[in-house]
């Protein structure tokens, strides 16, 4: 988190100092070059394939697992292919590709719900989590011996993910108000909401 919170802190500057569309290339493109910038550019292409991916997989998951749960019938439809592929995931990364195309309202829109859902959710389970440290009992033992600190690392890894955003803040530059005053703002914001939670 502190690497993170620290990029997004180099993120405030840069976006204050050079309030244009296009996030790292741009930074990358202003202070070095055209050669570096693609290279970021690349690999941030690479970042979000691979996050989206992730992503992806996971929300395939846990759809077969909520039916599974649910009906109790056996969708794992993974079990049939001798590779490791997951069709609903393909679906949600499908869907998301045709919400981006049909328009930047709807998917602000579809954006937006998820956001607040998440955060709503993410609250909720704080202030359970919370509610159940409160008798001493339930921290012992502290790192649980079925996970380990493998698990709390894994943890960590899978938390990493909620701090991808603050770049894509950057992204979206050109289109703020006030850019040099709102865009470290913004970030600053987006980065304590994430560390809070």
């Amino acid at each position: 988190g502190i690497a993170a919170c620290l990029s997004g802190v180099c993120y405030a500057e840069l976006a204050c100092r050079m309030p244009a569309a296009g996030s790292s290339y741009v930074y990358v493109y202003a202070s070095m070059g055209e050669l570096p910038a693609v290279l970021v550019a690349a690999c941030l292409s690479l970042e979000y394939v691979v996050s989206g991916s992730a992503v992806a997989r996971s929300w395939g998951d846990k759809i077969i697992e909520w039916l599974n749960m649910s009906i109790d019938i056996d969708f794992d439809l993974s079990s049939h292919f001798s590779w490791n592929f997951n069709p609903l995931a393909t679906l949600v990364s499908a869907a998301s590709v045709a919400l981006l195309m049909s328009g930047v309202k709807e998917s602000k829109s579809v954006t937006n719900f998820f956001t607040v859902t998440k955060v709503i959710v993410v609250g909720l389970m704080a202030i359970g989590g919370l509610i159940l440290m409160l008798p001493r009992q339930n921290l012992v033992p502290f790192i649980p011996p079925q996970y380990g600190v493998a698990g709390i690392f894994r943890g960590a890894t899978s938390s990493f993910f909620g701090y991808i955003g603050f770049d894509e803040v950057c992204c979206v530059a050109g289109e703020a108000l006030d850019p040099q005053r709102n865009m470290p703002l913004a970030i600053v914001i987006s980065l304590a909401t994430v560390t809070g939670l």
